[in-house]
């Protein structure tokens, strides 16, 4: 366990490294008016920060010598549930164009918290239609970000 901490940090510290050199080529900008190199430059730091942390405690740490392995899929239904959740990605992906950005995320969000979270109906019903309203009034009215408008128009 300690050598995969060693490895995946050591391997963490290099790709943080590689995208906060890219990001200083970029401009950064201020917090008021960021420029493209900000987020990757804020994210690749933070990166740094926990990857030096998780290499260190490898490294240091005296805890943890003899620890054994947990299993890669814990609980019995993993598996099912990870391709189900990208399995209603790509179908939100695929209906985001024909059926609009609302009718889509309310869709995905119900099924989502229906199936993967399993809630009752009324709760997912009731979750994915308010969301689904948040997120169009965010994205559409307050941010005025164009969101893709539907293919088929009743």
């Amino acid at each position: 366990m300690k050598n995969l901490d060693r490895i995946s940090g050591i391997v963490l510290l290099v790709f943080g490294t590689a995208i906060l050199w890219s990001s200083l080529t970029l401009p950064i900008g201020t917090f008021r008016t960021p420029g493209g190199g900000l987020f990757p430059l804020i994210a690749s730091t933070i990166l740094l920060i926990l990857s030096a942390i998780l290499t260190f405690q490898a490294f240091f740490s005296k805890k943890g010598r003899e620890a054994e392995a947990a299993p890669f899929f814990p609980e019995k239904g993993t598996l099912r549930r990870i391709l189900l959740g990208f399995t209603s990605l790509i179908g939100y992906r695929c209906l985001l164009p024909v059926i609009g950005f609302g009718p889509s995320t309310g869709l995905f969000l119900l099924f989502l918290s229906k199936f993967l979270g399993n809630y009752g109906w009324k709760v997912s019903l009731l979750y994915s239609l308010l969301s689904a309203i948040l997120f169009y009034y965010l994205f559409e009215v307050w941010l005025r970000i164009p969101m893709p408008r539907p293919l088929l128009r009743f």
